[in-house]
């Protein structure tokens, strides 16, 4: 045997008679495999934290659209003006509701352990929009309602203007009764339909001029 091979074996040799080499790899082995498994468990914990921020995020730009479009055409002072809101092909998953007051978009999605957890974005509205209701759920229904209901055949067209005296009461009772229904139970529209919006002004009379109250419908 040669020199260089003697001196190898009696090294492994020493190696595995030293007490103070094995707990040295030992203890390098086990840091190892405890970094690993931190590393690991970091890995699980940090992407379904950073999943939800993103999901947030996502859930807070669509609603502020929406918003952003409702804002826009109440701006408007064109009767009849309407925009046409196509959802995302990305985003069916996204359930979203109306009110008149507020703009609510949320999903479900699984945590870190396996749990299901829905995540919610409420988005306010500076002005009141009208998605369908009991009364109406689009602007003919609207007139249709006016005219043959509570308005004595007034639909607020300037041709059959409301009048102030007579209607103006009822017509604000039936929007505030509008404003209660949707805050207990927001309209929901059908993600693979597009959202429709619309500027409808009512005409008023008092017999010698007129006066004209807008809003914004939205139905599908």
């Amino acid at each position: 045997m040669s020199g260089s091979n003697r001196r190898e074996g009696k090294d492994l040799l020493g190696f595995f008679s030293n007490e103070s080499a094995w707990a040295d790899f030992f203890i390098t082995r086990i840091g190892l495999i405890l970094f690993a498994a931190v590393l690991l468990a970091l890995v699980f914990k940090v992407y379904p934290l950073f999943y939800e921020r993103e999901t947030e995020a996502m859930l807070d730009s669509i609603a502020s659209d929406i918003r952003s479009k409702i804002e826009a055409m109440d701006s408007t002072a064109i009767q009849g003006y309407r925009y046409s809101h196509v959802f995302n092909e990305k985003n069916k998953d996204i359930k979203i509701e109306i009110s008149t007051e507020f703009i609510i978009s949320s999903i479900n999605i699984t945590t870190d352990n396996w749990n299901k957890k829905e995540l919610r974005h409420i988005e306010p509205l500076i002005i009141h929009v009208y998605p369908p209701n009991r009364y109406f759920s689009n602007t003919t229904g609207l007139k249709a309602y006016l005219g043959n209901v509570i308005c004595n055949g007034r639909n607020g067209d300037v041709s059959k203007p409301l009048d102030i005296s007579k209607d103006k009461l009822n017509v604000d009772t039936m929007f505030d009764k509008i404003i209660n229904e949707l805050a207990q139970a927001p309209f929901s529209p059908d993600m693979d339909k597009p959202l429709i919006m619309e500027k409808v002004i009512l005409a008023y009379s008092d017999k010698t001029d007129f006066q004209y109250e807008d809003y914004v419908l939205i139905y599908q």
